[in-house]
């Protein structure tokens, strides 16, 4: 009996050490954790632009059997056609490329296939610098709306790793000032993690089929709100990391 005893207490004491040996040996670890973010403004390498004359509306009160009102609608077409005509003599003097997106009569604002362009000129602009010149030529003629619906970067990798360089050096300081402030030294970074805030923001405004029609809607809106309050055509490049430093 007695030996049995000693069995079992040899075993509870084994199996008390390997328990001992798993416990984590960082769990008092002490850390300064920081999340930072930065953003640089970027020329685009190429840019998309809707081009819209004014569109021809009937008369409330229009009747077909009036000829005064039939004259004004003819009129009305006539001078859009004609408008349509001088937009298309500025894009070729320009040398850009260009497509007029008739109306669809019958359309499903969910679908996917929803046209933001529809009654105006997709134009593609590779090379950026064109947009100055251009919208100079439109604004001689009348009532054309300009508007930028997207603006793009061909090597947007390239921007993201400057400013993770410029993050990790901010970030360095920040951290050996809190270090300093608490009497401690600062160590090597334990871990890092990209975040961003804008995932949402990119998903819904930036990715327009995503969303169908409502995507397509949005992306311009957005566009719309950027270039009124930003007055140019830069593409926002942001980046988020949290660092961790061990300190000592």
């Amino acid at each position: 009996m007695k030996n049995l005893i000693a069995v079992f207490l040899c075993l509870l004491s084994t199996i008390a050490g390997k328990a001992q040996f798993t416990t984590p040996t960082n769990s008092n670890e002490k850390f300064i954790e920081l999340k930072v973010t930065d953003t640089m403004m970027v020329n685009p390498d190429a840019i998309t632009l809707k081009i819209a004359p004014p569109k021809v509306e009937k008369s409330y009160y229009y009747d077909q059997d009036d000829e005064e009102d039939a004259e004004q609608t003819r009129k009305k077409t006539n001078d859009a056609i004609a408008l349509k005509y001088k937009i298309e003599e500025v894009l070729n003097k320009n040398k850009v490329n260009f497509k007029y997106h008739e109306e669809k009569k019958d359309k499903d604002i969910f679908s996917k296939d929803m046209n933001i362009y529809e009654n105006a000129y997709e134009v593609h602009l590779n090379k950026p610098e064109q947009l100055e010149k251009l919208k100079t030529d439109l604004n001689a003629l009348q009532d054309v709306s300009i508007v930028v619906t997207n603006a793009v970067l061909a090597d947007k990798e390239k921007y993201e790793l400057q400013l993770v360089e410029k993050i990790m050096k901010k970030a360095e300081r920040e951290a050996t000032a809190i270090a300093k402030a608490m009497n401690v030294s600062l160590g090597q970074p334990l871990n890092v993690s990209n975040q961003s805030a804008t995932d949402i923001y990119t998903s819904m405004f930036n990715n327009p089929e995503s969303m169908g029609g409502f995507g397509a809607l949005f992306s311009m809106m957005g566009n719309l709100f950027k270039n009124n309050t930003q007055q140019n055509t830069q593409v926002t490049v942001n980046k988020t990391l949290v660092i961790r430093y061990a300190i000592k």
